[in-house]
């Protein structure tokens, strides 16, 4: 028995030391308790001492007085943890209130375990009555803190209750003992209970408080109401929400609300147990407002009843943030227009439509025509202002349903939704909104005393009912202005055709990418004499490509198409490495008898990374010198890439490759680039030689360009000599000039050439 009741004392220590923590109000409360046992202490000890000092004067009074300087000291260090609590940490100011604590209790526990040896049963019966009422007593002062009231009790009465079994003079000694054991274990017991039990409802109390905290305080509208509807209890921030007095909100039923829209899931509460609502509501003063309204009950079983739990949440702010947003997404920043996703989101909204089953839908798709000289040439800022002009006016054109939108730079769609149920009419009405459209480009753009003159290629989609495909129609109006922009009209109605011509390019890009590979393209060599004596000086190699299905094709069908599609690059080394491999075989056949070949190199290609020096590489490849090739550069590619071509030009001619600007004439700055570049050659394009003999002007003209080039000491050749007259004419002019064109010789493969002229 008592072996075990020591084992439950073991076990309760251990789940007791894991229990408590001390902190703050642990340590004020068990000095604000101890004050009110210090006397009791001392009056105890008073009578201990005079019943037993008549058997031991000298002991008990030594012990009397340890016992009145213990307390006093208690005493004061009690005073002074209220005067100066500042003086120590909590923690130090508890280590010394348990270490006097404890040392109380063992200074008791003497008298039960070395004082009661010296008594007769009569008080070895009162020492142990004194002590259990001290522990008794100890259970209050000691409250706060579970561990030291546990270890004060275990002082005070284990050492008795270890020393009661050898008393053997006392009667019932043994059981004596047991039963204080028992006692003991039952005061730790019920302390622990106590202990559990306060702790469970400070939680409860914690979680009611913090309940009522959130319920009040919480920046939620939540409120209380009963299977009537009618509202119980609510926090200030409903009142704030709904801006009323939580006393005139407290007892309305919610089937008065101003707004009825939320009131069927505080009645879904109370069937499924939840209900949620969110959107749009409406105050009783009329206030606007978007609402997220959840509503859910529990049982109350108090009251054996249903209650129902609202929760609105105010997102008024963040639906017009979100409203907000979604329009900065779906329209252009410049102009408020639709962007071109606010377009697809339109487009997709039409074809969903019920009267997109029966009617036609237009589509304009406009671009406006000299929009990027104004750019280049006045700045953005003035760009701007012109595209305010032109969306204002496209609006003022709109019928009721219709909607204008930018689709980013100077490209715009106005759509005219359900135009008509017959083509015929929907034809005639795209017809004279197209008219109506070039109308408001007739009159000038006015900006900063400016008069600016735009005018607009139009692209018109007839969409046909039932057509679901928005990308398709997209791509049909992409189709139709592009083929606007280049017929006089600048309209253009999309058909079929224009998807046949969309794919055959296709197909001829894609058939590109693999020209080189199948040894599709050819070179042709047209020979280049001079016109006074018709003596061969060189050679411009010109290139073919030998369609599989299209036959022979000039350059001016593909390279455009390779520059597009980014193939130029993979052509031009072709050409280079085929150009050299030619010119190391005459050489090597010992049929060299040109000056130089000229190849055609559009800027784009000289301003790519390293292309001199993969130029160099190819010459030194095939043992050819720098004087073998003459590049040709044409005037058009040459305006667009000027400043970082130069620098490339110069590094070509510092290393001796001779230069030529072809075509030229035909750009805006050929006299800048005479000025700012030192070409070897120039070449004179066709256009001035074609009516030449026929008007003086024309004769002028190619004097003037002659002189020009002669002022700069150029070498100049003519392109484009097809018959006796015009090299006649020319001959007048100057007899020291070179040509080439189909009055001499049209350009041949690289075997006729060898045998006609090199042989």
């Amino acid at each position: 028995m008592y072996t075990i009741n020591m084992k439950i004392t073991s076990i309760l220590l251990k789940k007791i030391k894991e229990l408590q923590n001390i902190d703050d109000t642990v340590v004020k409360g068990l000095y604000t308790l101890s004050t009110r046992s210090f006397l009791i202490i001392i009056l105890l000890g008073t009578f201990v001492t005079i019943a037993l000092y008549p058997f031991m004067p000298t002991k008990i009074m030594i012990w009397y007085l340890l016992l009145l300087v213990l307390m006093v000291y208690r005493i004061y260090l009690t005073y002074s943890f209220y005067k100066k609590p500042d003086k120590f940490t909590m923690k130090r100011w508890y280590n010394k209130f348990t270490l006097y604590a404890i040392f109380t209790a063992l200074l008791y526990a003497s008298l039960g375990i070395y004082h009661i040896h010296a008594l007769n049963h009569y008080y070895q019966l009162f020492i142990a009555t004194v002590l259990l009422g001290l522990s008794a007593g100890s259970t209050f002062s000691l409250s706060q803190d579970l561990r030291l009231s546990i270890l004060y009790i275990a002082i005070l009465l284990f050492p008795l209750i270890m020393t009661l079994p050898f008393v053997v003079d006392m009667p019932l000694n043994i059981i004596l003992a047991i039963i204080l054991l028992m006692y003991c274990i039952a005061q730790i017991i019920i302390m622990y209970g106590i202990h559990t039990q306060r702790k469970k409802m400070d939680n409860l109390e914690s979680k009611h408080t913090l309940f009522h905290g959130l319920f009040k305080n919480a920046p939620l509208g939540v409120f209380t109401y009963n299977e009537n509807l009618d509202i119980i209890d609510c926090n200030s921030e409903l009142s704030r929400v709904f801006m009323s007095d939580v006393q005139n909100i407290i007892g309305m039923n919610l089937n008065n609300l101003p707004d009825a829209r939320p009131l069927s899931i505080f009645k879904k509460a109370f069937e499924d147990g939840f209900g949620a609502y969110e959107g749009s509501y409406v105050s009783i003063h009329g206030d606007y407002f978007w609402l997220e309204v959840k509503a859910f009950s529990f049982a109350d079983k108090i009251n054996n009843n249903l209650v129902g739990i609202g929760i609105i949440e105010n997102k008024t702010k963040e639906h017009s943030a979100l409203q907000k947003l979604e329009h900065m997404v779906k329209h252009d920043a410049l102009t408020g227009l639709l962007n071109r996703r606010g377009l697809r989101n339109y487009l997709g909204e039409l074809i969903k439509n019920e009267n997109h089953k029966t009617h036609y839908s237009i589509l304009f798709y406009l671009d406006l025509n000299q929009f990027k000289g104004i750019n280049d040439s006045l700045g953005h800022a003035i760009g701007d202002k012109v595209l305010l002009i032109v969306a204002r006016r496209l609006e003022t054109l709109l019928d009721k349903g219709c909607i204008v939108s930018r689709l980013g730079g100077d490209e715009f769609i106005i759509m005219l939704p359900f135009s008509s149920e017959t083509e015929k009419k929907s034809n005639l009405k795209a017809q004279k909104y197209s008219e109506n459209i070039q109308d408001i480009f007739s009159e000038p753009f006015i900006i900063q005393d400016m008069y600016l003159h735009i005018h607009t290629s139009i692209g018109i989609v007839l969409i046909k009912p039932g057509e679901k495909n928005t990308e398709e129609i997209l791509r049909h109006a992409d189709l139709s202005m592009y083929k606007a922009k280049n017929i006089a009209s600048h309209i253009s109605y999309y058909d079929a055709s224009l998807d046949e011509k969309q794919k055959a390019l296709f197909l001829l890009q894609h058939n590109l990418a693999y020209a080189t590979q199948r040894n599709q393209l050819e070179l042709f060599f047209q020979p280049i004499v001079k016109m006074k004596n018709e003596e061969l000086i060189s050679a411009e190699l010109l290139i073919r490509w030998n369609h599989p299905t299209k036959g022979i094709l000039s350059p001016e069908e593909f390279i455009p198409l390779a520059i597009k599609v980014g193939l130029l690059s993979k052509i031009t080394w072709w050409i280079v490495d085929k150009a050299c491999q030619q010119i190391a075989r005459w050489k090597n056949d010992g049929q060299w008898k040109l000056q130089y070949i000229s190849i055609n190199i559009n800027a784009t290609q000289l301003i790519e990374k390293d292309f001199a020096k993969l130029f160099f590489q190819n010459l030194k490849r095939y043992g050819l010198e720098t004087s073998d090739i003459l590049l040709e550069i044409t005037e058009r590619s040459l305006i667009d890439n000027f400043q970082n071509a130069q620098s490339v030009i110069n590094d070509l001619k510092n290393h001796g490759v001779r230069c030529a600007i072809d075509d030229f004439g035909t750009g805006y700055s050929s006299l800048s680039y005479l000025k700012k570049l030192s070409f070897h050659t120039l070449k004179i394009d066709r256009t001035f030689i074609k009516d030449l003999g026929q008007s003086p002007k024309e004769l002028i003209l190619v004097n003037t360009i002659l002189d020009i080039g002669r002022l700069f000491d150029y070498n100049i050749i003519i392109e484009g000599i097809e018959n006796e007259q015009q090299k006649s004419a020319l001959l007048e002019i100057n007899d020291d000039l070179s040509y080439q064109g189909y009055f001499y010789n049209k350009a041949v493969e690289a075997e006729e050439f060898t045998k006609k002229f090199l042989a």
